[in-house]
């Protein structure tokens, strides 16, 4: 698989001799573009660092793994998303040494199928990442992790997980059995819905902005 494509901005205030560390992974048929409108709204001391996932649709856009809508539902090609979670660390794991940052001051945030991933990047490999903004997904049971290294290192990491109560795409139900599975785990989990669809409205998009600004120092 080659590098991943990503397009950055600069934190827009330095108080401190690192920028805190944002990654964004977009959705299901979208592209490393789509979340940058964000930045101008989080906290400006945040270098912000958007990706493009690896697997080009027909359709156009891009996605982290293929969806089939089947009769029994929606089927997802779990193992190309667990090699897409591997080149994502990958990733990290290189802009944490060119920034000089660590899993102290990283965030990873990602909507619908890009929120999937940023939560299994936390999953993995929690000590890379100092929280998670998980918004518009979902997540199963079965994917879990078991090990009680991870489970120790995932005591009281952040997640804030959003969610429309008209999203036509991912009904609120699954939200709520989404937050069941995650309040299983010893994160600290705070749950936040909105009456909107499958989408960041300005309700959420406050939220979001309070829950990234409160990741950082006030030293």
């Amino acid at each position: 698989m080659t590098d991943l494509i990503t397009t950055a901005a600069e934190p827009r205030r330095v108080d401190q001799s690192r920028a805190p560390l944002l990654i964004m992974l977009h959705g299901f048929g979208s592209h490393e573009n789509d979340l940058m409108g964000l930045a101008e709204f989080i906290d400006p001391r945040y270098r912000v660092v958007s990706v493009r996932a690896p697997v080009p649709l027909e359709m156009g856009g891009y996605a982290w793994f293929p969806i089939e809508f089947s009769p029994v539902g929606m089927v997802m090609d779990i193992d190309e998303g667990m090699r897409s979670r591997d080149h994502l660390l990958d990733l990290v794991q290189r802009l944490q040494a060119t920034h000089g940052n660590d899993g102290s001051d990283t965030i990873a945030l990602g909507f619908s199928q890009g929120g999937a991933m940023a939560l299994s990047l936390l999953l993995a490999k929690p000590n890379q990442l100092a929280g998670v903004a998980f918004l518009s997904g979902v997540w199963l049971r079965e994917l879990l992790p078991e090990d009680d290294t991870i489970l120790t290192a995932l005591q009281d990491k952040p997640v804030l997980q959003t969610h429309g109560t008209d999203d036509p795409l991912l009904p609120i139900s699954k939200a709520h059995r989404t937050r069941d599975v995650l309040n299983s785990l010893p994160i600290d989990l705070s749950y936040k819905e909105y009456p909107m669809g499958h989408e960041i409205n300005g309700d959420c998009l406050q939220d979001l902005q309070d829950w990234l600004a409160s990741r950082l120092s006030t030293d």
